[in-house]
């Protein structure tokens, strides 16, 4: 509503259609035809009909229009808010004519189809249906030919040809015809490729069980009932308040729920004043565009309206405005009150864990975590499971990270790749096409290959040292890391890490660093980003915040450039005369 206020009042300041003092006036103009003598005043007939939204190309004719014993032929008038746009003019001179030859706005005269262009040379044509004088629609159409009484062009926009008075999109062709067919067999393609897979007979029954199993394991279920059966949650069930996924999901749909209650406020603000102010505030923005002479009826309808009106739009924005600060001030404190609640009720392994902080870099060589160990238990008097240092290896994330995989699978007992079943040619095509795209194994048991060689390759570059030894590269990689800042102290229980950090509260010494500090965690484990660790400097977050912001930048270009560049031209080169629409 606040756009479409905001888009009427703006149309009626930068084009200047009205000019209040001449609201109610008639210009008689010279030259007129001698049975249009003698001044006429306007039908007030009250504010204008509401015209539905939708449809396109021409609009549709005035429905129940009535000759006016005040529009004479020849005769100029102004029309304003109160002019009844289902007027038409008398059969002898049936259209209105927008009146260029004066220096006022919103006159218009009835007039003959031949007389049109001497009124507008623009709009030559006079339009039965709509009953007015309009130029030429023809699409495509950047200048119309007025020489004659007929939809014709005599320049085309750009990117369509001219001919015989018509525009034809230039760039049209057979190739059109060819891109439809390839888009068609592609649809048909991936059609036969959905049945063919819902057709194929199953001949890995165990790999089949294993997948299932682990979707009925990966599924929230509630906590086991008196005959130890875990069913699913009813779908009444409150996610605002009972912790099916933890704190975070019962944060958001708080968040979501908030987000309703902030928009029916809004919503309620506005309809109260539309019900009880002014019925008009449903209107304002709402209304379709047509001929020149409904669009100056409802520009007049629509200045005169926001004006009486503009109280209310006033306070409506300040209440909003009052309302939605308010409601986030107490939206924080509420969300800010659960989760402290909910953190109390539930103990997650985020309460057995400590966080040091101000760890220097130590290489991989020495025995760190052991020797943190040692020296956590020493100062707090608490029982140590065990410390995660958090290593700086964001250079071989790939390489880190494939033989964690590997050795988590190797532990793991698996069946071998099966050789396929005998297909016909568009199966086994089909698929080939799936082994590619999801990577999968070779039934000839063929391993993949060996990137030792790769990765001392880079071991020779990012470290030199490390790649001097013929040992086995990965274990020469990680004793050449360093760590970073931070590492993970693991508790018996929640009270011996309170303890201890409250024992360490004064910060401590390690490796000949000293201020070495350990804090409670708010965040989850499986949460924790290890490959980010060392690289959370200032700067570096700077320069990540402008990273990420240049991507969306591009992102957002690109959009624009491909996407709404096209439709923006469209749509600024159409011709809206007479409420034609794209």
């Amino acid at each position: 509503l606040l756009i479409g206020i905001a888009d009427a009042g703006a149309s009626i300041r930068g084009a200047g259609l009205l000019r209040t003092s001449h609201l109610g006036v008639e210009v008689d103009e010279p030259g007129l035809p001698a049975n249009a003598t003698g001044p006429s005043s306007l039908v007030a007939a009250g504010k204008p009909i509401r015209i539905a939204r939708g449809g396109a190309g021409q609009p549709k004719p005035v429905e129940g229009g009535h000759v006016s014993d005040n529009l004479r032929c020849g005769l100029t008038h102004k029309v304003t808010s109160s002019s009844d746009k289902r007027d038409r003019c008398p059969e002898q001179c049936p259209f209105f004519a927008q009146n260029r030859n004066d220096k006022d706005f919103c006159t218009f005269t009835c007039v003959k189809e031949e007389d049109c262009a001497k009124m507008n040379p623009a709009t030559q044509i006079g339009d039965d249906k709509l009953g007015v004088c309009r130029s030429c629609v023809v699409d495509g159409c950047h200048k119309c030919d007025t020489s004659v009484l007929e939809d014709r062009c005599s320049e085309c926009q750009a990117g369509f040809v001219l001919k015989d008075g018509l525009c034809h999109f230039k760039y049209a062709g057979a190739w059109m015809k060819y891109v439809g067919y390839a888009l068609l067999a592609i649809v048909v393609v991936v059609v036969a490729w959905i049945a063919d897979m819902q057709l194929r007979p199953c001949t890995n029954e165990t790999g089949l069980e294993h997948g299932m199993e682990c979707r009925e394991r990966a599924k929230i279920l509630m906590p086991k009932d008196e005959d130890g059966e875990r069913k699913p949650w009813p779908l009444s069930t409150n996610l605002m308040t009972t912790p099916l996924a933890g704190t975070g999901m019962i944060l958001h749909f708080r968040f979501q729920a908030a987000l309703i209650i902030w928009a029916v406020f809004v919503a309620s603000v506005w309809m109260f004043f539309a019900q009880f102010v002014d019925s008009d505030l449903w209107l304002l923005g709402t209304r379709r565009f047509g001929t020149p002479r409904m669009n100056c009826i409802l520009v007049a309808w629509g200045y005169e309206t926001q004006n009486a009106l503009m109280w209310t739009k006033v306070s409506f924005l300040v209440i909003v405005y009052v309302g939605s600060v308010l409601m986030a001030f107490a939206y924080g404190v509420l969300q800010l009150r659960c989760f402290q609640e909910t953190d109390y009720k539930t103990k997650t392994m985020k309460d057995f864990v400590a966080m040091v902080i101000g760890l220097p870099k130590i290489p991989g060589t020495k025995a760190v975590e052991d020797d943190l160990k040692a020296k956590i238990e020493s100062l707090s008097g608490e029982t140590v499971v065990g410390v995660s240092v958090a290593w700086d290896y964001q250079e071989f994330e790939e390489e880190v990270t494939t033989a964690l995989r590997d050795e988590v699978l190797a532990g793991i007992p698996t069946e071998a790749p099966r050789e396929p079943p005998a297909m016909n040619p568009v199966r086994n095509g089909f698929y080939k096409f799936e082994k590619t795209i999801f990577m999968l194994p070779d039934a000839d048991g063929a391993e993949e290959e060996d990137g030792s060689e790769a990765l001392r390759q880079k071991l020779r570059e990012l470290r030199p040292e490390a790649a001097a030894s013929e040992e086995d590269p990965m274990k020469q990689l990680l004793l050449s890391l360093h760590t970073s800042p931070r590492a993970f102290v693991v508790f018996d229980t929640q009270e011996a890490m309170e303890a201890a950090v409250e024992k360490c509260a004064d910060g401590f010494e390690f490796e000949g660093a000293n201020g070495l500090t350990l804090e409670t965690l708010t965040a989850e484990p499986d949460t924790v980003q290890w490959v980010n660790f060392g690289h959370s400097t200032p700067q570096e977050k700077a320069l990540k915040l402008v990273a990420g912001f240049g991507i969306i930048g591009l992102a957002c270009l690109f959009w624009a450039i491909v996407f709404y560049a096209p439709y923006a031209y469209y749509v600024m080169t159409f011709n809206y005369e007479n409420g034609r629409q794209p």
